[in-house]
């Protein structure tokens, strides 16, 4: 089932804030997941679509929704604005669900900061709620705990932590928290979005796989073994797509607005598009806290790097990376004190091999992902 016709889709404005949900959504066995992005159209960082793709791609996730993490300076044109205006990310989700031949259920949450760490943001407008609505649906109506995965700010599971602490308590599996800096004195970006949600959820006591997009240094240091982060061209991560795939990679890297979205899915892609997208770099970091999230290893192949199931990896050679316990605390500017603990612990933190070939294992193993969706 798709999300909307393609006449709903034909104009960016026709499109609700909480469209595709409802009640029949567990239908689908695999490891139960809600992704939380900053995903607009125009794209802000188009790292986000590559990592919906990562999602869709993953089948050991059963998708519940995506939940569009929208901040306010993003929508509004310059000068009140960032820059350009935007919209949440309803477009790609839409249209993905329709390569697919599948329901991917979205929504958006608030979009402003909450004014404090305990804000539940129960004075945002109704278009606001859907969001965090769909979050403490999912949770409830699952019979196992799901795994919520939070690539922007943490905003909508703060709010929803804070008005339904037990549910989230009882029925969230684990946040694969892409935020935050291992150390330093810089706030990294996604913190800056909401730092009262981020200072929040880490005093909820809910189980964080926390997978830094920055280190002490910055957050483009592919040498920290801490760090998530890494780069390649685009050139390399596209090679050998499928028509449609590459169609909307264009679509939506290229911010259209102007053509109907279902129907370009469907169209040859302007080579000079093609070439203007494979021509630049994209940065990254969010990609192995989902391969990692779903029981994956990153692979040495004699088809090149590849993203296995560690049970089917044998005497492969590993990029080696792991999830260790740590004892953390945050601070009122969003500083995480932490420090590994044999004990149990909720709290667990991304280490891997460090290098800068990592990003070229990354790019080989996301491509070939990217070629195995079932389009």
């Amino acid at each position: 089932m798709i999300l909307a016709s393609a006449g709903a889709l034909a104009g960016l404005s026709a499109i609700p804030s909480g469209f595709g949900q409802s009640s029949d959504n567990f239908q689908k066995s695999g490891i139960p997941l809600l992704h939380i992005t900053d995903l607009y159209h125009p794209p802000q960082d188009p790292d986000d679509h590559l990592d919906l793709l990562t999602v869709a791609a993953l089948d050991e996730f059963d998708l519940k929704g995506v939940i569009l993490d929208a901040t306010q300076k993003f929508l509004d044109p310059a000068p009140a604005g960032f820059d350009i205006a935007r919209d949440p990310g309803f477009i790609p989700v839409a249209q993905l669900g329709h390569l697919l031949g599948r329901r991917i259920p979205a929504a958006s949450g608030p979009t402003i900061a909450l004014k404090s760490p305990t804000d539940p943001a129960t004075d945002r407008p109704d278009r606001e709620q859907a969001g965090i609505r769909m979050l403490i649906d999912v949770l409830r109506e699952s019979p196992e705990q799901v795994l919520v995965s939070c690539a922007g700010s943490v905003r909508v599971l703060t709010a929803a932590f804070n008005r339904e602490p037990e549910l989230l308590r009882s029925k969230v599996k684990a946040v694969l928290l892409n935020a935050g800096s291992t150390g330093g004195t810089k706030r990294e970006w996604n913190v800056g979005l909401d730092l009262s949600a981020y200072v929040g959820l880490w005093r909820s006591g809910l189980p964080i796989h926390w997978y830094p997009c920055a280190t002490e240094r910055s957050a483009f240091n592919i040498e920290h073994e801490r760090g998530t982060y890494w780069k390649a061209s685009q050139a390399e991560l596209f090679r050998n797509l499928p028509q449609s795939l590459r169609a909307w990679i264009a679509y939506n890297f290229m911010g259209e607005r102007s053509r109907d979205s279902i129907r370009a899915l469907s169209e040859e892609v302007n080579e000079s598009v093609w070439e203007k997208v494979c021509s630049e770099q994209r940065n990254m970091w969010s990609t192995a806290s989902l391969v990692m999230a779903a029981g994956r290893v990153l692979a040495h192949t004699k088809d090149q790097w590849r993203f296995l199931p560690s049970s089917s990896v044998n005497d492969l050679e590993l990029w080696p990376w792991r999830i260790d316990a740590i004892d953390a605390k945050a601070d009122e500017e969003g500083r995480v004190d932490w420090r590994p603990t044999p004990s149990k612990s909720h709290y667990k933190l991304f280490g891997r091999k460090s290098g800068t070939a990592f990003g070229t294992a990354m790019a080989e193993a996301l491509n070939a992902l990217l070629r195995s969706l079932p389009l």
